[in-house]
């Protein structure tokens, strides 16, 4: 069979990929609003990167961590006094004690830790995907927008900046909301102390000082049952366990007769079915809304430890993904080769080359970045026996305070009194969209378990060997697309320079490249926006 150009053999993989991540056919997307970026190279990631996602941001001690301390190793503790043993036997070194302060150093120490994960994890997600970049709707290589900042900062922007429909409600909605508001509290004339002036002074009305007073006595009451019924399941003596089984009728008596009284005479259910009407109406409000979005963005915020700088809390579900069972396998051989050669696949390879130059088998350069060129014109792949394989799962995004709705409604717009932002969009709805965020990353697309097989492919072997002599050095990258297959990979984690590394078999034609790895993300489109309903006529 014809030996293939690796590039040729990559559009074939990426295919049949995409095949499988979208359950669309070879040559159309199933939805015209995702498409996939591929990071190039791939991104390697440990389980510990993520240990924040499942314990949260709260440090604990780790066994690990307290073998490192010498601890839990063997050694003879001092004797009393410091006096030798009585053989003058020479003692071993002094085990170290497990102090309170050492425990809370320690769990200090992994605090930071989490910190540093979420902190990381958070940057890596906080992009723009640059769609006006994209050479191909379904494919296309990683490209980011940087020129108006992350994505948090441009939501935050956009929420700063807009402005949203005026709520006015009818008049005799108005007439209502008064009378029940009249309803709840009073307005009295007071004499100041100070100044002597009398003052308008709102205060709770008789309906609601007797609704508090009735609540009060009910929750003492139920309090007090409670209280009683905790002691008699926990007791540690026979006087709490008689007390309940003797008077739980009485305390239960208590607790209904509170209750019938705040009903009767405190107007419980007048009181609760009023302030629901006018929560509900005015949270129709859109300036209540955004109100709200704002306060979940600054909720969000954190503070890095290191960089001093903030972050918005992003988390990825579920929290244990790489070591969970959820994962698909993928295969291609020659079969998916043949069928999956005409799918219109158009893969885009970065041309920018790092220090160190370029080595490997199909790509590389020092650090992450990614080359073609040299070498890869001394590789062919032949296309009957060449196979790859690996593991696959796609870990969906979560931002709390990111809220699509807002966005994508037709209920705000960008101030129109200000004159940079008046004719700003979000998103104008082209082919590709253009603005300040016409799209976002949703998952990650991960995988583990890298193997492929060469078979007759020639050049391999060589640029193997070279690949080993150049790594020596101190330098390069080995990359196949957007798979990551061996070098270390310059991205700040909690746990250092990522390192990823291959073995291959020359007398097989084997290679195999254990560990995680992020290979690119799915992204969302946005439609036009703000898109606003051209009924409104009074905005704030």
């Amino acid at each position: 069979m014809a030996l293939v150009e690796p590039n040729v053999m990559l559009n074939s993989i990426m295919g049949k990929l995409y095949d499988v991540l979208t359950n669309g056919d070879d040559t159309a997307p199933q939805s015209e609003d995702n498409f996939f970026s591929w990071a190039t190279p791939g991104i390697p990631v440990e389980p510990r990167d993520f240990a924040f996602l499942s314990q949260g941001l709260t440090g604990i001690v780790k066994k690990p961590r307290l073998e490192e301390t010498g601890i839990l190793e063997g050694g003879t503790p001092p004797p009393a006094g410091g006096a030798p043993p009585a053989d003058g036997a020479p003692l071993d070194p002094p085990r170290p004690v497990i102090t309170p302060e050492l425990l809370e150093k320690l769990r200090a120490e992994d605090t930071a830790g989490l910190y540093s994960q979420a902190e990381g994890f958070a940057r890596l997600v906080d992009f723009v995907p640059d769609v006006a970049a994209n050479t191909n709707d379904a494919y296309n290589r990683l490209s980011v927008m940087n020129n108006e900042g992350s994505l948090s900062e441009r939501y935050e922007y956009i929420l700063r900046m807009s402005q949203v429909m005026e709520a006015v409600l009818p008049d005799d909605m108005k007439k209502k909301i008064e009378k029940f508001r009249g309803l709840l509290s009073v307005t009295r004339t007071k004499k100041n102390i100070v100044t002597d002036a009398e003052e308008q002074v709102v205060e709770p009305s008789p309906m609601v000082i007797a609704y508090n007073d009735r609540m009060a006595a009910y929750e003492n009451k139920a309090l007090e049952y409670n209280s009683r019924r905790i002691d008699a399941l926990t007791a540690d003596n026979a006087k709490a366990v008689h007390y309940w089984g003797m008077n739980a009728n009485i305390l239960r008596n208590q607790v209904k007769a509170a209750m019938n009284d705040w009903v009767t005479n405190g107007f419980k259910n007048e009181n609760e079915q009023i302030a629901a009407f006018i929560d509900q109406v005015m949270q129709r409000d859109m300036t209540l809304l955004k109100a709200q979005y704002r306060d979940d963005l600054e909720k969000a915020r954190l503070t890095g430890l290191a960089s001093g700088s903030d972050f918005y809390y992003t988390s990825a579900v579920p929290g244990n993904f790489l070591l969970s069972s959820g994962w698909t396998g993928f295969d291609f051989d020659s079969t998916d080769y043949h069928r999956s050669a005409s799918s219109g696949y158009s893969y885009s390879s970065s041309s920018t080359r790092a220090g160190g130059g370029f080595f490997g088998i199909f790509g590389g350069g020092g650090g992450a970045s990614s080359a073609s060129g040299e070498q890869s014109s001394h590789v062919q792949f032949e296309a009957g026996s060449f196979s790859m394989s690996f593991q696959i799962c796609q870990v969906p995004i979560v931002r709390p305070w990111f809220k699509t709705s807002y966005l994508i409604s037709k209920l705000w717009r960008f101030d129109q009194n200000n004159p940079e932002a008046r004719t700003q969009m979000v998103s104008d709805g082209g082919k590709p969209p253009t603005g300040k965020l016409p799209a976002y990353p949703t998952s990650m697309i991960c995988i583990k378990d890298l193997k492929l097989r060469f078979g007759q492919s020639s050049g391999v072997r060589d640029a193997s060997s070279s690949w080993e002599h150049t790594k020596a050095g101190g330098g390069g990258v080995l990359t196949f697309g957007p798979f990551f297959l061996g070098g270390s990979h310059a991205r700040a984690s909690a746990s250092g320079q990522q390192q990823s590394a291959y073995h291959y078999d020359s007398s097989k034609q084997e290679m195999t490249v254990d560990g995680y790895q992020i290979i690119g993300f799915k992204c969302h489109v946005f439609p036009k926006s703000p898109d606003p309903s051209a009924g409104i006529t009074q905005w704030v």
